[in-house]
């Protein structure tokens, strides 16, 4: 994927925090203001948020650029944040340059604290694409950006932009109705009017307002908000008891001045200003600043919003090409044999070949081989990339037990890796295609009877993900629930547009991929397998374990052997995945290990695991209902293969972090935890080998419904 950028159209104290934000987070961006002297404080302010980000000052200037020229800033932007100065004739006039240039499918969002965005649309020939994106200053440290648009702003562009805002570290709140000031602002304004009159009064101080706020009513607030606050303090937290107990106070002016703010006189303005003077001397207003940003990103750590890092682990590429590279460069410096297969007929998103490799280490008569594969499910592929990555780079040149050899399968689905999709150029699941095309396929009578009542159109829009999960309500309503979830899952042969659809044939990418393996494995009597996949919400490092072995039986006891049999057990999966899906896991038709050992049998049989890289749940991906949306952009993604346009460039970024975030935090667990898996299945592949047991198959299915 190519490197997205963004444009910053003023280089004020907002928007060179922006810019450096953005650039923090791995985004190129490119400044403009019409003053050349504000490069400069671009540069101070890229210093301030490396220090307090904790993120190479280097990194986040080589992403920055800075023109006076608007035409400059807006080339190749896929994203526009306007934060000029607060005119409204100014920013009118800004808005128009900016529809006339910027093209048709760029978001543009104000960083305005006033003005609704409707003053700046009649004149715009894009007004759907304009919209208010306003942060609380500093935008780098507090996470919370106010999202407005107007009855003529699209709801694509304010998911867009909400999503745009998540993959930077932002809490995106989106306002339903257009008011002055917007939500935050509103809120301040009314504290400070209070405290003014208090101290106005003589009743406050500056430094006594402060101290409150600080230590009393801030904490609280930032823990719980201001009704949660509000509920705990009342018996059962019950919100009707506090309205009534709250009813009985009196609203006058003893508890609440109901003076927009007091009247200003000379005297009045001196004193306030005094006080505020005296409440900066200690500790500065440089201090109160450093105390104000790593304080706030400290708070926000704790909401675990924890924004992406800009400096990925070393094992983790940025997209598919990458991957491939680093996967081969691992493999050659390992001393494997590599081979290739180029997926004909289908390129990447940037025209770049896609190819299924192969790297083998050990000897040809190995007994056991280690089979690692990885990308069966497209951007899931990040994650077990990185793994076998990983695992050779720190592996090379250390021998292998005897009797053992490990294959790695890399880029299962190297169309849906390139493209950030779950399913293949055919809208194939791989993992639903092992099944026999010759008999009847496994059928799915639930999907069949709800598939005509789902939403056939695709986009980006809210309004989508509402529709398909109101035509979801009503087949549950009719279905149960896990009937649905279930017939949304396991796989369906019936429609090929629709989701998880297993195809009519055996695909490309599994005939290339069961050729590898039988080829290589030929002389083996057994194989231990290591299928990668992400991602439920459960965990940064944790990892689930679905072995498909129905009732248990030798193959299961030996996979249990090396991991465990307790983490094997289907209560615990079922308990697992329902703790991140709200369902107990589905059945499946023609999952590629049960294709496999078909493929194998009666020679060589097969043991392991298809292993879930599990993730702590992500700002990014963050809503009522992530799966559906992730549904939903695929689909979109699929039908329109408009990965270089702004729209494209974004679905793309959202599904990545949905399969694979980019925190580095995640990427260290991730690691953390996937080497003992290779460990403890290579001394189990050595224990196997010198059993000197023959290959007992055990059953051999297609489908786990029965």
């Amino acid at each position: 994927m190519q490197e997205e950028t963004v444009a910053c159209i003023g280089a004020g104290v907002i928007g060179n925090a922006w810019a450096a934000l953005f650039a923090a987070r791995g985004y190129r961006v490119q400044v403009q203001d019409p003053d050349p002297a504000a490069a400069a404080a671009l540069d101070a302010m890229a210093i301030r948020v490396a220090m307090v980000l904790g993120v190479a000052v280097g990194d986040i200037r080589a992403r920055l650029s800075f023109t006076d020229r608007l035409e400059t800033a807006l080339a190749d932007a896929m994203f526009v944040q306007e934060s000029a100065p607060e005119s409204l004739e100014l920013k009118r006039r800004l808005f128009l340059d900016i529809d006339r240039i910027a093209p048709a499918d760029v978001v543009v969002a104000s960083s305005t604290s006033d003005f609704p965005i409707s003053l700046f649309q009649p004149q715009c020939r894009h007004p759907e694409r304009l919209l208010i994106g306003h942060p609380i200053n500093p935008p780098y440290a507090i996470p919370l950006v106010e999202v407005v648009g107007s009855p003529a702003t699209s709801e694509a562009a304010i998911e867009r932009a909400c999503a745009f805002y998540r993959s930077v570290g932002k809490h995106p709140l989106r306002l339903d109705r257009e008011v002055t000031g917007f939500l935050a602002n509103r809120l301040q304004m009314a504290v400070a009017r209070e405290a003014l009159q208090m101290i106005a009064r003589g009743e406050a101080t500056v430094t006594q307002v402060d101290e409150a706020l600080m230590h009393g009513i801030g904490p609280r607030t930032a823990a719980v908000g201001l009704f949660g606050g509000y509920a705990l303090n009342i018996r059962d937290a019950d919100p009707a008891a506090w309205l009534d107990h709250i009813a009985a106070f009196d609203f006058g002016e003893e508890l609440v001045h109901r003076d927009p703010f007091p009247a200003w006189t000379p005297e009045l303005r001196d004193r306030v200003a005094a006080e505020w003077r005296a409440r900066l001397a200690d500790p500065g207003a440089a201090a109160l600043r450093d105390r104000r940003d790593h304080m706030a990103v400290r708070i926000a750590a704790l909401h675990e919003d924890r924004p992406a890092a800009a400096d990925p682990h070393p094992a983790f590429a940025e997209d598919y090409s990458a991957a491939r590279g680093k996967f081969r460069d691992a493999a050659q410096r390992a001393g494997a044999e590599v081979e290739a297969h180029r997926l004909p007929g289908h390129d990447g998103p940037g025209g770049e070949p896609l190819f299924i490799d192969a790297a083998w280490l050990g000897p040809e008569d190995a007994d056991v081989v280690v089979l690692s594969l990885c990308g069966t499910h497209g951007a899931e592929g990040f994650n077990g990339s990185a793994a076998q990555v990983h695992w050779l780079t720190g592996h090379a040149g250390q021998a292998l037990p005897k009797g053992v050899a490990i294959l790695f399968v890399h880029a299962v689905n190297p169309f849906g890796f390139a493209h950030m999709l779950r399913v293949n150029e055919n809208n194939v699941d791989l993992n639903r295609n092992f099944i026999d095309f010759g008999a009847a396929p496994p059928a799915n009578p639930v999907y069949a009877a709800i598939r005509d009542a789902l939403p056939q159109r695709t986009g980006l829009d809210e309004a989508l993900v509402g529709e398909w999960d109101a035509a979801v309500a009503d087949a549950n309503r009719v279905h149960g629930d896990w009937a649905v979830a279930n017939a949304l899952s396991c796989g369906q042969y019936i429609d090929p547009h629709g989701v998880e659809y297993g195809g009519d044939e055996l695909q490309w990418s599994s005939r290339i991929v069961t050729g590898i393996v039988t080829r290589r494995c030929a002389r083996a009597r057994h194989v231990a397998y290591i299928d990668w996949h992400s991602l439920i919400p459960i965990g940064d490092g944790r990892l689930i374990f679905v072995g498909f072995d129905t009732g248990g039986g030798a193959l299961h006891r030996r996979a249990g052997s090396w991991w465990g049999e307790n983490v094997l057990d289907p209560a615990t999966v079922d308990a697992q995945w329902a703790s991140g899906t709200s369902q107990r896991r589905p059945h499946h038709h023609g999952v590629i290990m049960w294709g496999l050992r078909r493929a194998l049998a009666p020679t060589t049989d097969l043991a392991g695991a298809l292993i879930e890289f599990c993730c702590d749940p992500d700002a990014f991906i963050h809503s009522p209902e992530p799966d559906t949306r992730t549904t939903m952009w695929e689909r979109w993604l699929f039908a329109n293969r408009e990965h270089r346009g702004a729209a494209g460039q974004m679905a793309m970024r959202y599904l990545r972090e949905a399969a694979s975030p980019t925190r580095r935090s995640y990427q260290d667990a991730a690691m953390a935890a996937a080497m003992p898996v290779y460990r403890r299945a290579i001394d189990g592949a050595a224990a196997w080998a010198a059993d000197n047991v023959a290959a007992d198959c055990g059953a051999l299915i297609q489908s786990d419904a029965d």
